[in-house]
């Protein structure tokens, strides 16, 4: 089996171990907000189909939030699909959010009734990534929720 070119840019950007700090602003997941130590875990998954990604954040010593991410070329679409758990929503949304490279830049957005989401993977290089979580209410401008910095670890 193959994995085609836009598969193998995913593999070669987000694969690795990736230790950085994540600076949450006030919002109302994280009312206080706060600095955080995120460390991802990510790996080939499916024949290399998909990456698989383990990511925990640490505060004063203890883990105060987990996610899992799956994320995949849809060739049919023309997008790259991310599918994300984490330990703070009630329920998993299980409709995937689309992306697409913008130069360096992996943006996943998606749409609701209420607000749009986008989440932005910088790649400064292949050993440095800056990560974004934004949301844009109807009418309003982008608020940042959160900002983070990683490196590639080994």
């Amino acid at each position: 089996m193959s994995i085609a070119a836009e598969q193998q840019r995913l593999i070669d950007a987000m694969v690795g171990t990736w230790l950085g700090e994540l600076h949450s602003y006030p919002s109302p997941w994280d009312p206080q907000g706060g600095v955080a130590v995120g460390r991802t875990q990510a790996r080939v998954a499916l024949g290399g189909l998909s990456v698989v990604s383990d990511y925990a954040e640490e505060r004063d010593g203890a883990i105060t939030f987990r996610g899992h991410g799956v994320y995949a070329w849809d060739a049919l679409a023309k997008v790259y699909r991310m599918y994300w758990f984490d330990s703070v929503q009630p329920a998993p949304t299980l409709v995937p959010v689309s992306g697409q490279w913008s130069g360096r830049q992996l943006v996943f957005t998606s749409h609701t009734d209420v607000a749009e989401h986008r989440y932005v993977y910088d790649f400064q290089d292949r050993s440095y990534y800056e990560f974004s979580i934004d949301l844009r209410r109807a009418g309003q401008d982008w608020r940042t929720y959160a900002r983070g910095q990683y490196a590639r670890q080994g």
